[in-house]
């Protein structure tokens, strides 16, 4: 089953691309943070893009997980530093799923707009954090967190702490005392990770921890699925990329793209291509439409997506020859990108096992 394609779904597809259509990710590549704060206040504000998916009552457009979808498969496409994974799908996925009134008033306001940006450190990412309540009733942090996507750049931090009661979700001011970053050399030029200690860090419990497990669940199955788009809009791009470059290259006086073997190669390359959009798309409509068909969805368009990126990447450098192996030109940032997902979000195996276990065998 696929989300139905509304008229104002294709609207926002193409408002974003051509939003994004100016991005160089290798403009990036040498920054510190790796996210455009300015471009960001301008998508949160001129486009919504960070309320697509918050419901209306908190002050999103209610649109659904379909419209975060396509806002994160176009910024793939050209691997926009904008913080969409870490601020949008996590932290502020977190946030509503909690249910945790106080905290959505206190925090998703400024995320919303652009004003503030958020970073997530789960728990399983490296390290441990331990959160311990004062007879005050205060609570403070203290441990290490490593690889946390856009810790650099976060100005509110969302850490997963071990309690007396189980695990908790704790928010924290990144320029509060007690926080530690530093930032974590990865294969991906496009993306910073940070290494953030918490030495009595004042935090605030969000959410309790009884509902914790099942809200991280859940979380982490929408960012499943979220990196598939993404990697989606990733493959789509270089396959483009792939097409148009072996429709002007000339050898022995015809285009390269007249040759049977490049012919093919991207022919095989765009059905893969389809093959995931047709897996994402069932992703999508899992999480909008039938949650307990999540698991298993997620878990598919995981296997199938990860690989046909990193395939589809390698293969556009291969066909654009020299060219396609110099530090100048963009096609090694999308191996770079894919390389990373598989290292971070699991490779297919890891999801094919997860497909297992979803149907129970």
């Amino acid at each position: 089953m696929i989300v139905e394609q509304t008229a104002e779904l294709a609207a926002l597809r193409e408002v974003v691309r051509d939003f994004l259509g100016a991005v160089d990710p290798r403009e990036w590549a040498d920054s510190v943070e790796r996210v455009d704060r300015r471009l960001w206040r301008r998508a949160c504000v001129e486009l919504g893009m960070a309320a697509v998916d918050v419901p209306e009552e908190l002050g999103g457009a209610g649109i659904g997980f379909a419209a975060l979808a396509a806002v994160v498969e176009e910024a793939g496409r050209t691997l926009a530093p904008l913080p969409l994974l870490s601020s949008v799908v996590l932290a502020q996925g977190l946030l509503v799923l909690s249910g945790d009134g106080e905290a959505q008033r206190a925090y998703l306001p400024a995320l919303l707009c652009g004003e503030s940006i958020a970073a997530v450190a789960l728990d399983g990412d490296g390290g441990e954090v331990t959160a311990v309540c004062s007879p005050q009733g205060e609570w403070r942090l203290s441990g290490q967190r490593q690889r946390v996507l856009d810790g650099l750049a976060a100005d509110l931090l969302l850490v997963v702490a071990r309690t007396r009661e189980g695990p908790a979700v704790f928010a924290v001011e990144a320029a509060g005392g007690g926080v530690v970053r530093s930032a974590q050399e990865s294969m991906d030029l496009t993306r910073r990770f940070a290494r953030v200690g918490f030495d009595g860090a004042v935090a605030r419990m969000v959410g309790t921890p009884r509902s914790t497990g099942e809200v991280l669940r859940q979380v982490r199955q929408r960012l499943a699925v979220a990196v598939a788009c993404e990697q989606l809009g990733g493959a789509e791009r270089v396959v483009e990329m792939a097409v148009a470059y072996a429709g002007t290259r000339v050898q022995f006086g015809r285009v390269i793209g007249s040759f049977q073997a490049i012919k093919h190669r991207c022919a095989e390359l765009a059905v893969e291509v389809d093959e995931c959009r047709s897996a994402v798309a069932h992703a999508v409509w899992a999480v909008q439409e039938r949650p307990e068909e999540l698991p298993l969805a997620a878990a598919m368009a995981g296997a199938v997506c990860g690989p046909v990126f990193l395939r589809c990447a390698l293969e556009n450098v291969q066909i654009h020859g020299g060219i396609g192996f110099t530090w100048e030109h963009p096609a090694h940032l999308y191996v770079r990108r894919a390389e990373s997902d598989r290292a971070l979000y699991g490779e297919a195996r890891a999801h094919r096992e997860e497909v297992l276990r979803a149907l129970g065998v």
